[in-house]
């Protein structure tokens, strides 16, 4: 079976978060990969909806059964990197009530990046089944 592609657009709206999970949904049948995937695009939507003023996302997901790796990846309009502010030690207190997206994502994926192209960022990752 070919992998499966979808590109689509957001609105930098909340609502984006679920139209992405709906979407990773349509093309994921791996309920390990689909359960994780979901968790960390509503993260990397969320960051871009609140921290980047963004009107549109481009949302890249690519889904390989055969090899089974999952590979999403989040288009916002700032080109700039911003880091979260810490608690002093880089990781966010365990009673703030936001700062763990990165750290999520690099606890869940296989690997993960943040890339600009002079429109703005990418925000990538990847999971392999078990």
């Amino acid at each position: 079976m070919p992998a499966k592609l979808i590109d689509i657009s957001l609105p930098g709206t909340p609502q984006a978060a679920g139209r992405a999970r709906r979407a990773l949904d349509a093309c994921v049948r791996d309920p390990e990969l689909s359960d994780s995937g979901r968790l960390l695009i509503s993260e990397a939507v969320a960051n871009a909806v609140e921290h980047t003023q963004s009107d549109r996302l481009r949302l890249v997901i690519r889904y390989d059964a055969e090899t089974g790796t999952l590979m999403c990846a989040l288009h916002d309009q700032l080109a700039e990197f911003r880091r979260a502010a810490s608690t002093g030690t880089g990781v966010a207190s365990d009673w703030a009530e936001s700062g763990r997206g990165l750290s999520i994502t690099a606890a869940l994926s296989a690997g993960w990046g943040v890339s600009t192209d002079g429109f703005g960022k990418w925000l990538w990752f990847w999971l392999r089944a078990a």
